[in-house]
């Protein structure tokens, strides 16, 4: 796999991560309600719950691929599809009426409490898996062996999950006041949008030339 293809993957789920759906909302909750000591436990919760979910979408991927590259092509556009709506702002998010942070229902400060809580909202997260569900098959390829593209491209996703969740969680309070703003909002969704056209685009090219 390209290393042009693993930086446009890391550019579009690092768009789309950054924007703050529930996990991000909890983390966020957290850091300001019991500041930057909280950090370790959400980051590392939300990063849990992200590889579980994107270990199962993965095995799916590898699933369809094992039945036939055609029926893995359909899912690719598909997919596709539901990420532009997204990115277009076609699709109105939740988040755009959702609280920024919710204070005063949080679970008890011990660590393993906390972590367990962020696991528990990212896997309860619907916008969430989709997105993984959607985003991932977009930089598989089914002529490439798949084992090492998923290592990669899911590390990858992991990883960025990880560095936007530490960014709500240690700039806190800068981070509320500009997500509070609705233009702010919803520029970060459409952004993602065209950011993914444009990786599609060239991810295409770069292929039919390597062929």
């Amino acid at each position: 796999m390209p290393y042009l293809t693993w930086t446009l993957f890391a550019v579009v789920a690092t768009t789309f991560l950054l924007v703050p759906g529930r996990p991000k909302r909890t983390v966020l909750s957290y850091a300001l309600a019991h500041g930057r000591k909280s950090a370790f436990a959400t980051v590392t919760g939300v990063t849990l719950g992200t590889a579980l979910t994107v270990v199962a979408t993965l095995a799916v991927c590898l699933a369809v691929i094992s039945v036939s590259p055609y029926a893995f092509a359909v899912l690719q556009w598909t997919s596709l599809a539901c990420l532009i709506l997204f990115g277009l702002g076609l699709a109105r998010p939740q988040i755009g009426n959702a609280p920024i942070a919710d204070n005063d229902n949080l679970p008890e400060e011990k660590p393993l409490r906390v972590m367990s809580h962020c696991v528990t909202c990212e896997l309860r997260d619907t916008k969430g898996k989709l997105l993984a569900a959607a985003l991932l098959p977009q930089f598989l390829s089914p002529a490439t062996p798949f084992f090492p593209q998923a290592l990669v491209l899911g590390g990858i996703y992991i990883v960025a999950s990880a560095a936007t969740s530490l960014l709500y969680a240690l700039a806190a309070d800068r981070v509320r006041k500009v997500i509070k703003k609705h233009a702010v909002r919803r520029t970060i969704n459409r952004s993602g949008g065209t950011v993914l056209i444009a990786a599609k685009a060239v991810t295409a090219g770069y292929r039919k030339i390597a062929a």
